[in-house]
């Protein structure tokens, strides 16, 4: 199978409280590759991609890579990467463990502006177990979608690792 190879980071971290309905445990796993921030084929010509506002979103999301856990991005993406024409990118950074669930906004890039469609909010949690998940619903910009970055958070003892990871 694919192996990977990471950079880390430390992050201070404490332990949370668990809420009596949790989405750390009750998410839909969505494992698309064309989400990938490293997929540029909308830059083919023609071009090939999907808009995520055909999507009928229900419910928390977990990420995945074809079977390595992913995030959606904290800085702006390349426009015509993630297989869509508007790349989404999470403003305002991920949350920690002990953050529970809370509101971050999500930006479009298009025509050289990182946040030029105005954001519109998606709630996110951190959870045991090296992972986020996202409540995604359908995006308020014309042909945007959702992107996603091979980069794990790590729990180790009292830290949060944060790692940026590449296949080979």
């Amino acid at each position: 199978g694919p192996k990977a190879a990471c950079v880390c980071s430390f992050y201070v971290a404490t332990w949370y409280s668990y809420l009596s309905v949790d989405p750390c445990n009750n998410y839909t796993v969505l494992d698309e590759p064309r989400r990938s921030i490293n997929n540029t084929n909308y830059l083919q010509s023609p071009p090939s991609y999907k808009c995520d506002t055909s999507v009928t979103w229900s419910g928390w999301y977990r990420l995945f890579i074809n079977g390595l856990s992913a995030h959606m991005p904290e800085t702006c993406v390349d426009i015509g990467h993630c297989d869509t024409a508007t790349t989404l990118w999470i403003r305002g950074g991920h949350p920690t463990v002990e953050d529970g669930v809370v509101t971050r906004d999500v930006c479009g890039h298009w025509n050289n502006y990182c946040c030029f469609f105005w954001s519109f909010p998606i709630q996110v949690k951190a959870c045991p177990g090296n992972y986020y998940v996202y409540e995604l619903i359908s995006p308020a910009v014309y042909c945007s979608g959702y992107c996603a970055g091979n980069y794990i958070y790590m729990i180790h003892q009292y830290h949060v690792i944060k790692c940026f990871c590449s296949e080979f």
